[in-house]
This record gives C-alpha cells, structure tokens and sequence, in this order.
C-alpha cells in the first residue's frame, strides 16, 4: 500500500469514498456534487487530499484544509476528512494515511493538525489518541443556515 496526493485522475474513484464517508455521517448521496466538490479542490488547490492505494484501488483518504490559529499565532491544517472503504479497515490504512498527513505538515511547517470526530466514533478516537493527538480544553460548536 502507498499513500500519495490526488490527482485529477483519481476523481471517479474518490467520489466513491467520499459519498461513503458523507452516508457515515448521515447525509445523502450525491454523485454529483460530490464530484463537483472534488474538481473543485483539485482544480483551486486550496486542500490535499491524500489516497491510499494498492494496485491502482483506492483502500481510503484524508482531506487537509489551511488555516491559522490566533491563539498560537501559527498556520494549522485541519483535517476535515479521513475515511477508509469498510472492506479495508483494520489494516493499517488510517494509520498510515494520519502518518502521511503528519509527515506533510512538518514538511509544510505547521505546527498543528486539528480534527474532530462523531462523539460516538471510539474506533476513530482511539487511533488518534495511539498516533498522538490529544483531546483539547475546548468544544466544538457549529452553527447551520
């Protein structure tokens, strides 16, 4: 298995993975936007998506998206994504796509990686807290239009 960035080439099957990991989080399919979502990133350049492949299939990915943190005066990344297909998991794949995502953000000088998970996703919130990443003093609110 190898985990390097998406290209354009990689669309038809992300769009796969990325619908999978919206119906994980109980929103709908759509092909469509999802599509127009992932052209979109690649085209602006304003994430990094990462896949894990093994012969030519794409087993999972992660998203990164910049942004700063005032309170530590430093550019973070965010990861917003990191999905692996279920027929994959339990071989390593998340572990290797986060090692790949924290490789690139010392690579690109960020001093943080921000993400958050479903408060009822133990699986996600263990490998997190084995890689490293510590939960922080602060809640996560959102507020939807």
């Amino acid at each position: 298995m190898t985990v390097r960035r998406a290209t354009h080439l990689d669309i038809t099957s992300l769009m796969v993975l990325m619908n999978e990991f919206r119906k994980f989080y109980k929103q709908e399919s759509n092909p469509e936007e999802v599509e127009s979502f992932l052209n979109d990133r690649i085209n602006k350049e304003d994430s990094v998506i990462f896949v894990a492949v093994l012969e030519d299939q794409l087993l999972g990915y992660t998203q990164l998206f910049p942004s700063f943190s005032t309170i530590k005066l430093e550019e973070i990344w965010i990861l917003n994504d990191l999905f692996v297909s279920e027929q994959f998991r339990g071989l390593g794949v998340a572990s290797q796509l986060l090692t790949s995502v924290l490789e690139f953000s010392k690579a690109t000088h960020r001093q943080q990686v921000w993400l958050l998970t479903g408060n009822d996703n133990k699986k996600a919130q263990q490998l997190y807290h084995k890689i490293g990443f510590n939960n922080t003093k602060f809640k996560h609110y959102v507020f939807n239009f």
